[in-house]
């Protein structure tokens, strides 16, 4: 496979169940995968899932069993092996799902595994305070809905253009459309709620971030690094800052990676050019701050020790030449 296709296709699988924390509501969201051949590394069929923004369990090809990532949620042994029997048995419902769009769509697996292609399928319910609930199903392929479930009208509805010949029969054949509402209206929502009563010490917990900046320097100019790590839950909001005002757009998005304490950590860095009188700091926004964190960008210290060093280079060199100086004036020479 062509090593960029697979950068790319990693990126787009693991991307999949990022998403924001909920303020004044919560949401229980389920994100399944399937490749249409192996991928390094990458499990060929799993399920996610996440209340809140925090992954809480996964099923994958390799394991074949549903696993709590929240050690709370392992003693719901009876729900566990529920969800494993249902995973195992959706992931057959599945392959003739893929393979069905696949035909569709008019794309193949292909040979030597050149064009792997990539199906998903998400559910997701929101509670709201007020007690009203929402849902949302769609059908992803290659990372571009093709079909969403309309739950008012009870049918799937095309979001792909190439997906209009293709609704009579998926509402017809491929889905029981009632389930679908049944199942975001009722099933989800006594899971989210059964998720909840073991998570929210979880969901509660807050950790503030801690910030290093740096500044290296190159031909072009400078670079400006900022460093944020150790903080809890992951959502997280940085921008450098020039004087204060004027937003520095970051040279590459950089994803939020995990420590192996549980919580997290990212770098955002830009580069920018001499100029002089401007100040650049780093602005952190984050869910246990009571406000924006600000750091300056203080030039490296190297710049100071090295100015000290220079001039005790010069104290030396001076103090050598009086000596030097005054032995000879005393005729003794050297």
């Amino acid at each position: 496979m062509d090593p960029k296709r697979m950068v790319w296709l990693v990126c787009l699988i693991l991307s999949l169940g990022i998403s924001p924390v909920y303020c004044g509501k919560h949401v229980l969201e389920y994100y399944m995968t399937m490749t249409s051949a192996p991928i390094p590394g990458i499990s060929t069929f799993s399920i996610t899932a996440h209340v809140d923004g925090v992954q809480h369990g996964r099923y994958t090809s390799e394991t074949g069993r549903a696993e709590p990532l929240i050690p709370s949620l392992s003693m719901l042994t009876e729900h566990l092996d529920m969800q494993t029997h249902f995973a195992r048995h959706w992931k057959i419902y599945q392959d003739k799902k893929m393979a069905f769009l696949m035909q569709f769509l008019n794309r193949t697996a292909g040979e030597g595994n050149h064009h792997v292609h990539v199906y998903q399928r998400k559910y997701i319910c929101e509670l709201q305070d007020s007690g009203k609930v929402l849902g949302y199903h769609a059908f992803v392929f290659n990372g571009k809905e093709v079909i969403a479930f309309d739950r008012e009208r009870e049918v799937f509805v095309p979001i792909m253009p190439e997906a209009e010949l293709l609704i009579p029969s998926w509402n017809k054949y491929l889905d029981d459309v009632k389930h679908h509402k049944a199942y975001l209206k009722n099933v989800c929502i006594e899971h989210l709620k059964l998720y909840l009563s073991y998570m929210l010490p979880e969901l509660d917990r807050k950790v503030p971030p801690k910030v290093k900046t740096s500044i290296s320097r190159s031909d072009s100019g400078k670079r400006l690094c900022c460093h944020v790590y150790g903080f809890y839950p992951k959502k997280v909001h940085i921008k450098v800052m020039k004087n204060g005002t004027e937003e520095v757009s970051p040279e590459e998005f950089k994803h939020i990676l995990p420590n192996p304490d549980g919580t997290y950590q990212i770098r955002v860095s830009v580069g920018v050019t001499p100029e002089g009188g401007a100040t650049y700091s780093c602005h952190v926004d984050h869910s246990s701050l009571n406000s924006t964190m600000v750091i300056p960008f203080a030039e490296p210290r190297e710049s100071f020790y090295t100015i000290i060093s220079l001039g005790a280079a010069v104290v030396v060199a001076l103090v050598v030449l009086g000596v030097f100086i005054c032995r000879k004036k005393k005729g003794f020479g050297w």
